[in-house]
């Protein structure tokens, strides 16, 4: 193609001069010529190319002799020999020695900007060929101007270094300021844009210094060059200019006056990189990438599929193949003979047997120095002269050529020269500061924008299926098909996007700035062609705000007439003028980051190169100084004592000036950003003292993308991570702190002194020792698997491996419930692997929208714009005043006509035009935020506001961005468009408690509470470290709430309060009680300058819960006050030395196995909480230990086996995560001293982990041997916990206390006759609102659960549902529901299974039905009187007994009645009043008093339930004092919780109850009233040890059989239906129901020490079938069980009578000792009833009892160690199935009458049926003088308490008890199961044998609704799977078919 040509081509003559002699010179006159090269004569030409300098001297002027020198005075060339334009070329001057051994080839082209030097393009056997750019090479007007300027060569050879300045030499001058004076200069060249100042250097138009001929650039002696300008009288220093070569190119400013010295008037230093020594860049491929000096180049796209590219000559034809591809027919000539992969050829057009290879691919080398590009393709064919032939091709970017094609230039000596212009020659990275042009006071830097090349590029979403990628001063990187010139490309996303459709929409390359009022926006030109006229190209506006409410690039979606032109705005702190902020205590805030020095406390010092030592601290007084107080020292010399004065740089440089002492000189030290400085680095100058320190705390932090996009079109946002510290810990003791999206946050506790200022992750080691972990350096990367990396470099150097900077990778993982990030593991090279499964990671979902009235709603927030329609707005720019309004006509003086109805009036003088008509307004969201458009008629002008947040204040601000005279842009800070703080760390210290919130944010509902209030309730809804989820109930609450008010009555929303920051500051601790403070609710209705807040108080409490928050009463003090009990207001716990079983909290037995990890070169097994038992057989080294944790096994041929952890074991519970460090392991063999191999284990929550997921290997650290092991764990993921409130018809219900503790968190549901028969055979468990905590609920994390057994020793649980949502009110008529989802697919593959329970008006408590199942979908029924409407719930009974209307029970508080309690400073009393003695001076008739002050009368009480607990409440105590801004009377609100381990329990005093409302907290066992059981005053009747597992009692009586069971319905083949519990049967057969399990109606009657149990039985159809039953259970002094009798029958109400120890009050019954003698004479009998066992047998299944009344069990062969654990006394064992369990242990209790003696062993083991309850073993010994003395005891039942009876009928007991127990009186028991004095059976006393008891069961299956859980025996399950050296595990299962539970 025809090229411009750069090259003259009229070369005729050139002056050289040519020394004959030392004293003769012959100098060839100019004859007329093109190119005149006397501008190039100059003293001390210097240049020098890699390791070879040269000396150029082109003569002119007697002192000069004209040769070309090596540095080492080698002399290369020294005459002139001519040129011929035939026998080489017209552009090239040739030197050459007379031998024609060396020659120099000077190869001119034209750059008209520059007087230019030569470039070492190649040199081969002496010949070097070099390029000159320069002016004199160009024609015409230009050659002329350019020459008439005073030009220098601008570079120095300087010691072993190259200083090119050349580049710096500039067309447009250089600005700069000083004081008031505006200066403008040039670098070795005059100014040219200075209209009467001919200098290079110029005060306004006045002259200051010029460049003369001898003005020379100079080295000095640390490195740096400068350059002294001359007086404009040409003598003396004008102005001295020094030039320093900064750290990096982010570095670098412009010039900075500096104090004068050396003589000169003026001092300027400049950091430059082109003041670094420049650097010979080589590539062996078609790229070349260096950092440091900002290249990035890239020609592999010149392959184009293997192209061959031509380029012709006047006689021969040239073919160059590029970057991977060949010339196929030149491949033939190579030395060897061989065929080679040649790159350039040369032919003859004629002759087709001529081909010449000029250049291998294998030899093929790209170099880059000093903009100059050059290939060189070498070893080509040997020509004539002995050389190989070559080719150089000289690149020049040309952003307009495309490929391009090479152009020959010449050859000589066999090396061909070609030039080849094209756009891939193009630098991909470009200088990235600005000046504003208007305003060279404001410097802007852009570089904190740039992305690495190898980085995620800035991302937009344009529409739905189209992605823009962005770079700011360099190209888009390695963006799959894009360009790799573009700085804008856009290309489709998705899975089928189409990869063709790729545009590229502005080359890097074409890059410019401009400025326009606020906004500079930046062009790149020239992309792939958009139309016939012109190519794509893309404008990037930028807008300042601050680093908090930076929005990325966001496109401008306004319509433009131009579809080639592509706008983008972006609002970021870059775009912010540098500006400082000095705060005088050695820290200044410059664009939004302070700059902290504080911590640079130790004295520096520096040296000149003469010795000279400066001393200096510019943060404190030096602590070895010159003189007292002094800050600055020269040796001894004061030169400051003055604090220094801070300031900021261009390009972020900050300095410390210190004023001196009189008549001494400045002192300045410099900050430079230096990453790689661990301790600052002292740098000195000569010129003046200016002193520089390298320190990583004068580097600003990187802006980094919190949006990004992935290229399937997938949005993530982490803005909401921001602003706070993230913390991993590893159980070594080491934490590890991070930040996301910004900088640590040093001024918390945990961070605080982290090295390294600016830095994102830091590590605190064991001993407290903090750790810089690195810097963010570039945008997150999301990978193909959808995780999202963070990655932070240049840390701390690493002691250790490579010693490189450490670094931190941090990989985000999409999950639904948040979990505490874990520290994975950390190399030998100190890469730390960080992995946090949080929602943050998942895709958010974007939204456009439109809004109305002034408001509109984004993203589930609504902003409300309405207080800005009042707020006049102008701002003025370039003489033109622009007055706006927002949603409201422009407020204008003067009313100009034109602007009548105007929104955007501009006003210039008397002119006035409206740019937008307020009926022409619409506002809209987008990407970019929120937007108001006004246009006017015809749409001829159009104004675009865009709101931007300030949340720095209330102020608002207009301000002016841009006027394409079409459309203005304004932009608008203001914080009512500021976005709520969605969430905030929840994790925060207090000393050495961490506490961690986070499992009770809720993601899907909001927590509901409300106050009973006239003439409406008062509903609340609050989340914790949350804002309110916009719910249908929550719809109205301000937006950004955390927590809101609606009443009901008015239909007002208020909120209480919000979160202000998303750090964890809001979270405070008083005593011991936490609590959250939401502040800026709305305004305070008692007082208007106060703003509504909110506290919410949080109490531990430990064990499972369904978290919910009360309100505490109406707001008081405009303060609303909420209290929340749960665990998880706990510190987390600390490492602890473990042993395997529970810790902290979590049960390991269910993985007490042995497992096999593999990784590359080694298998692992684990061996987890057990003894090494027996491995496989292949294992023997590991076998032969006597344990181990893990073992290791080689791969290789030798199997090498070591120990990696020993038994030892440290384990750490962290928020959803485990970690397990396997110690004591063999010896580390390469780690230096005795160091022991360890195994950290690591497991965590991962909601979709299979219930049978292994561990897995995840890293090594060779330097001691510490191996990494991951778990991904189901069952340790938080039990999630949703609302379980909901409001119908403006009634609220509350469903949480149908997951009760009595039956282990979850319910049995039945299974309709309805449902399909498969389903008949399977059991379900419910749980309500939550993931069931039960260790008996199989489906870890679910809340349905089916179970099905294939057979006794195979069940299989399967989830049919997880907590996801709240309840919701549904359906017509309207019901409550809860759906459970899951992530299974259903039989059909495209439906997911799901559970659905639909709750309906009931009484009681009814149990869960299942009445359909298409097998995806399950639907339970469930009656509750829980979701009954309040008119038909029970009213509550008078005075201190209450009946508890959600489950229709009495509880009575009379119990605590007359007794005196304390709660800190307060007494109170409960349904009494206190006594006299007892006021402590409060009013007679107070129930709580403090201080004098009574806080609630007796005489003014009221019991009620509160959403399952009991409240009393006093009122009408003391009037508030009118002082405490309060009004009406104290009061005071006791609330008793259930807790059936408190026992009577105390009262708590809740210390954030407002000022007149005192509330108090108390957990007791005496309120706790569960199924079939009774509370009469403490004592607990337990009416389960009367209910079978086996079958209902029957009775006989009147022609009638009855069957009852008192606590569970009837089964099925009792025929009597459903929830029927008692049954009876007439003579002829008639089967009827007479009474209802959930009718159970217990009462004490304590006139007759009796206790009534009343049931009844209605018909809605036939009244007169309705029956009732009473059942009087009467104690009598037995210790029997007993039986019903029946007594009869009255009218519809059947009477029966039970005498049974269970309706004996607690000092009915009586406790003895041992009973000594008792056992003394069964012992001393003839025949010891326990000297032998037998075994009795039954039809089917058999059970053996060993009882061992002395000593725990012990030297039985069939029995493990389950039995054989050191405690047990009776134990359970069935040999079919290898089924033992503990039934009892040593502690016993006894009782005893004249004819029994009682004996109550309890267990270790948990009751499934009762879950509060353990399994206990009864014995009663009864007289039988009929019995054979060596009888043996009879296992007569198992109650549904767990209870196992056993009866033992000796004729020794026929003696008197009281005798037989050696005169000892018999005990009292005090109330309260805990003041039962336990005794243990010593062995050393009684000797007892082994007793074996057996018993005949037959097996029944019961698919009733009664709390039996049977025991899996699948994987899940492995939590009862016991193994035993030598035998097969024992599968646990229960003795009957209503299995046992652990």
């Amino acid at each position: 193609m025809n090229m411009p040509r750069s090259i003259v081509v009229e070369l005729l003559v050139i002056l050289l001069c040519v020394w004959k002699s030392d004293t003769q010179k012959v100098c060839i006159e100019p004859v007329k010529g093109d190119l005149d090269i006397a501008a190039l004569f100059w003293s001390n030409n210097a240049f020098q190319q890699a390791s070879d300098p040269f000396k150029f001297n082109l003569c002119m002027g007697d002192k000069h002799q004209c040769k070309i020198e090596l540095n080492n005075g080698t002399v290369i060339a020294n005459n002139y020999n001519g040129v011929s334009t035939t026998d080489f070329s017209e552009t090239l001057l040739t030197f050459n020695m007379g031998t024609g051994t060396n020659s120099v080839f000077l190869y001119f082209t034209c750059d008209p900007n520059t007087l230019g030097k030569p470039v070492l393009l190649d040199n081969q056997g002496g010949k070097y060929y070099f390029e000159w750019k320069s002016h004199i090479a160009c024609k015409g007007s230009v050659a002329t101007q350019n020459a008439a300027k005073p030009q220098m060569p601008c570079y120095i050879y300087n010691g072993d270094d190259l200083i090119d300045l050349t580049d710096m030499t500039n067309t447009t001058s250089y600005k700069v300021q000083k004081d008031s004076a505006n200066y403008t200069l040039n670098i070795c060249r005059n100014v040219t844009d200075v209209s009467g100042c001919d200098a290079a250097v110029c005060e306004g138009d006045k002259a200051v210094a010029i460049v003369t001929e001898e003005t020379v650039l100079e080295s000095a002696a640390n490195g740096d060059v400068f350059v002294k300008y001359a007086k404009p009288d040409g003598k003396d220093c004008g102005t001295k200019i020094t030039f320093k070569c900064p750290d990096s190119p982010y570095h670098a400013t412009g010039p900075v006056f500096v104090s004068p010295s050396d003589g000169c008037d003026h001092v300027i230093d400049w950091y430059t990189m082109d003041a670094c020594p420049s650097e010979d860049l080589f590539s062996s491929n078609c790229t070349l990438q260096n950092s440091k000096y900002l290249i990035d180049i890239d020609l592999t796209p010149l392959n184009n599929n293997g192209k061959v590219y031509l380029a012709s000559g006047a006689e021969f034809d040239y073919s160059i193949a590029m970057c991977g591809a060949s010339v196929q027919d030149c491949s033939l000539t190579n030395d060897d003979g061989t065929r080679g992969h040649t790159v350039a050829c040369q032919k003859k057009s004629l002759e087709s047997a001529f081909h010449k290879n000029l250049g291998m691919s294998k030899f093929t080398k790209l170099r880059f120095v000093d903009d100059a590009l050059v290939m060189t393709m070498s070893k080509g064919d040997v020509c004539s002269s002995g050389f190989q032939r070559r080719t150089i091709i000289h690149f020049h970017c040309n952003v307009t050529e495309g490929e391009g094609n090479p152009e020959y230039v010449g050859e000589t000596d066999c090396t061909y020269m070609f030039v080849w212009h094209t756009r891939y020659a193009c630098n991909r990275i470009q200088k990235c500061s600005f000046t504003n042009t208007t305003d060279p006071s404001k410097v802007y830097d852009f570089s904190s924008l740039t992305v690495a090349q190898d980085a995620t590029s800035w991302t937009v979403k344009l529409g739905e299926k189209k992605m823009a990628y962005i770079n700011i001063c360099a190209a888009v990187g390695h963006v799959a098909d894009c360009d790799p010139s573009a700085a804008v490309c856009v290309k489709e996303t998705g899975q089928s996007a189409n990869p063709s459709a790729v545009e590229n929409h502005g080359q890097a390359s074409t890059m410019k700035f401009s400025s326009e009022g606020n906004t500079i926006s930046i062009t790149y030109d020239h992309g792939s062609v958009c139309n016939t006229k012109e190519n794509h190209h893309s404008v990037i506006y930028f807008a300042c705000a601050s680093a908090d409410q930076s929005v990325g690039p966001q496109l401008r979606t306004e319509s433009s007439s131009n579809a080639c032109r592509h706008t983008y705005t972006w609002f970021t702190p870059a775009a912010c003028a540098q500006s400082t902020e000095g705060h005088g205590d050695c820290t200044i805030t410059d664009a939004g980051y302070t700059y902290d020095f504080n911590s640079l406390t130790a004295d520096l010092t520096a040296k000149t190169s003469d010795n000279t030592q400066y001393k200096f601290n510019p943060c404190s007084t030096l602590q070895d100084g010159c003189e007292t107080k002094s800050r600055f020292c020269e040796g001894n010399t004061l030169i400051s004592k003055e604090i220094p004065e801070l300031a900021v740089e261009n390009d972020h440089v900050v300095t410390a000036k210190f004023n001196p002492e009189s008549g001494n000189p400045s002192a300045t030290v410099r900050y430079i950003c230096d990453h790689t400085a661990e301790e600052p680095k002292v740098i000195t100058s000569d010129n003046s003292i200016t002193v520089e320190v390298n320190t990583t705390l004068a580097c600003a932090p990187k802006t980094v993308d919190c949006k990004p996009i992935d290229s399937l079109g997938n949005a993530y946002d982490f803005s909401g991570l921001k602003g706070t510290n993230w913390k991993a810990s590893s159980v070594d003791g080491m934490s590890y702190y991070f930040s996301i999206c910004s900088t640590l946050d040093k001024d918390l506790s945990d961070v605080k002194g982290c090295p390294g200022g600016a830095i994102s992750a830091c590590q605190r080691t064991s001993d407290g020792t903090l750790v810089n972990l690195g810097y963010a350096a570039s945008n997150p990367v999301i990978q193909s698997t959808g995780t999202v990396l963070f990655h932070y470099i240049n840390g701390k150097k690493c002691a250790h491996g490579n010693q490189t900077p450490r670094q931190t990778m941090i990989t985000l993982s999409c999950a639904q419930v948040e979990s505490q990030p874990q520290m994975i593991s950390e190399d030998l090279n100190c890469n730390y692997n960080i992995l946090w499964h949080t929602p943050k990671a998942c895709p958010v979902q974007s939204s456009s929208a439109t809004g109305e009235d002034c408001s509109i709603v984004k993203n589930e927030i609504k902003y409300d714009l309405t207080p800005l329609k009042s707020k006049p707005l102008q701002t003025v720019f370039k003489g033109t005043t622009y007055n706006v309004g927002i949603c409201s006509v422009a407020k204008v003086q003067g009313n100009p006509p034109n602007c009548a109805n105007s929104a955007v009036c501009a006003s210039s003088g008397s002119t006035s035009n409206s740019f937008g008509e307020l009926k022409k307004e619409s506002l809209y969201s987008e990407e970019g935020g929120i937007k108001l458009k006004y246009e006017t008629d015809g749409n001829s002008k159009t104004s675009i506001i865009t709101f931007t947040c300030n949340a720095e204040n209330d102020q608002t601000e207009l301000r002016f961005l841009s006027n394409d005279g079409v459309i203005v842009r304004f932009q608008v800070s203001t914080p009512y468009v500021c976005p709520p703080v969605e969430s905030a760390n929840c994790r925060r210290t207090f000393g050495d408690d961490t506490f961690d919130l986070s499992s009770l944010t809720l993601h899907g509902a909001n927590y509901i509470s409300r106050l009973r209030s006239t003439p409406g309730d008062i509903y609340y809804y609050t989340n914790i470290c949350h804002r309110l989820i916009a719910t249908t109930e929550a719809a109205g609450c301000p937006a950004g709430s955390a927590a809101c008010m609606y009443n009901s009555s008015s239909k007002q929303y208020t909120s209480l309060g919000k979160l202000t920051s998303n750090k964890p500051d809001f979270i405070h601790k008083m005593g011991s009680f936490l609590y959250l403070q939401y502040d800026n609710g709305d305004k305070c209705p008692t007082n208007n300058s106060a703003l509504l807040q909110t506290l919410i108080l949080l109490r531990c409490v430990e064990g499972p819960r369904t978290s919910r928050i009360e309100v505490g009463t109406a707001i008081k003090d405009c303060r609303q006050d909420f209290i929340l009990e749960s665990p998880a207001a706990c510190p987390v716990k600390s490492p602890v030395n473990a042993k395997c079983g529970e810790i902290a909290g979590f049960d390991t037995n269910a993985l007490k196995k042995q497992y096999r990890i593999s990784s590359e070169e080694h298998d692992y097994i684990l061996n987890f909480c057990q003894n090494s038992g027996s491995l496989d057989s292949d294992v023997k080294k590991c076998n032969n230990q006597a344990m181990f944790g893990v073992c290791q096994i080689s791969k290789s041929s030798g199997h090498e086996e070591v120990i990696a952890g020993g038994p030892q074991l440290t384990a750490m519970k962290e928020t959803s995560q485990l970690i397990f460090n396997f110690t004591g392991g063999a010896t580390c063999a390469h780690a230096t001293g005795n160091v022991e191999r360890n195994v950290v284990l690591t497991m965590f929550c991962n909601e979709y982990a299979q219930s049978d997921s292994q561990p897995q290997f995840v890293s090594e650290d060779p330097r001691d041997c510490t191996y990494y092991i991951s778990w991904p764990r189901r069952d340790l993921c938080p039990h999630r916990s949703m609302p379980c409130r909901v409001t119908m018809n403006g009634e609220l219900f509350d469903l949480s206390s149908l997951n009760r503790a009595d039956k282990d968190y979850f319910t049995y549901a039945t299974v309709s006759s309805s449902v399909d028969e498969k389903y008949q055979g399977k059991y379900y468990q419910l749980s309500v609102c939550s993931a069931a905590p039960s260790k008996n609920f199989k489906c870890a994390g679910a809340a349905v659960c089916e179970v099905t057994e294939k057979d006794s020793e195979h069940v299989i649980h399967k989830s049919l549902g997880y907590p996801d949502d709240s309840p919701i009110v549904t359906g017509d008529p309207q019901h409550i529901e809860i759906i459970y989802p899951t992530q299974t697919y259903c039989d059909d593959k495209k439906s997911k299974i799901r559970s659905v329970i639909k709750f309906t008006c009931g009484s009681g408590m009814n149990d869960p039905e299942l009445v359909s199942s298409d097998g995806c979908t399950y639907e339970f029924k469930w009656e509750t009187s829980l979701v009954c409407p309040s008119t038909s719930k029970p009213t509550p009974t008078s005075g201190c007994v209450f009946t508890k209307p959600s489950i229709n029970k009495i509880v009575d508080l009379s119990i605590f009645t007359n007794k005196l309690y304390k709660a800190g400073d307060y007494s109170l009393k409960v349904c009494s009043s206190l006594s006299e003695s007892e006021l402590s001076g409060c009013p007679a008739g107070t129930a709580v008093c403090k201080g004098a002050v009574s806080f609630g009368s007796a005489a003014e009480y009221k019991i009620y339930e509160e959403f399952g607990n009991i409240r009393l409440e006093y009122d009408n105590g003391e009037s508030c004092r009118e002082d405490d801004n309060s009004s009406g009377n104290r009061k005071s609100i006791i609330e008793f919780r259930c807790n059936k381990t408190a026992g009577e329990g105390q009262p708590i005093y809740l210390p954030t109850s407002p000022r007149c409302v005192d509330r108090f907290s108390w957990e007791t066992s005496y309120i706790c009233v569960e199924d079939c059981e009774l509370n009469y005053k403490g004592n607990v009747f337990n009416f389960q040890h009367l209910s079978s597992v086996y079958k209902p009692v029957t009775v006989t009586a009147d022609g009638y059989e009855f069957t009852m069971d008192l606590c569970k319905s009837l089964k099925a083949e009792h025929k009597c239906g459903n929830y029927t519990n008692i049954c009876a049967k007439s003579s002829d057969g008639t089967i009827y129901p007479i009474a209802l399990t959930n009718t159970f109606e217990p009462q004490y009657q304590p006139e007759n020490k009796t206790v009534l149990l009343k049931y009844s039985y209605s018909d809605e159809k036939s009244p007169a079938n309705n029956k009732q039953v009473n059942i009087r259970l009467v104690c009598n002094g037995t210790l029997d069980t007993g039986s019903p009798t029946f007594v009869s029958k009255t009218g519809s109400t059947y009477n029966f009578k039970w005498v049974t120890y269970v309706a004996c009050l607690d000092e009915d019954l009586h406790e003895v000792p041992l009973g000594f003698n008792l056992f003394k004479t069964l012992l001393q009998s003839t025949n010891p009833p326990f000297s032998r066992s037998v075994v009795i047998t039954g039809d089917q299944t058999e059970y053996k009892y060993y009882i061992s009344l002395g000593a725990p069990l012990h030297d039985i062969p069939e029995l493990s160690q389950e039995c054989l654990d050191g405690n047990t006394t009776v134990c359970q064992y069935k040999h079919e199935n290898t089924f033992e369990r503990s039934i009892g242990a040593q502690a016993a209790k006894y009782y005893a009458n004249e004819k029994q003696l009682q004996m109550i062993i309890s267990s270790k083991s948990k009751c499934g049926r009762v879950g509060s309850d353990t399994v206990t073993s009864l014995i009663n010994f009864k007289c039988d003088s009929s019995a054979s003395e060596d009888s043996l005891p009879v296992n007569t039942n198992e109650m549904a308490s767990c209870r196992y009876l056993f009866e033992w009928n000796l004729p020794q007991l026929c003696e008197p008890l009281s005798s037989a127990a050696g005169g000892t009186q018999s005990k009292r028991l005090s109330p309260g199961v805990t003041a039962v004095i336990v005794i243990i059976v010593l062995a050393s006393v009684i000797s007892l044998a082994t007793v074996i008891v057996c018993r005949l069961k037959r097996r029944r299956r019961y698919n009733g609704p009664v709390g039996y859980d049977p025991l899996s025996t699948d994987d899940d399950t492995t939590g009862l799977i016991t193994a035993v050296k030598g035998r097969a595990p024992r599968l646990y299962h229960d003795d009957d078919d209503d299995d046992l539970l652990i």
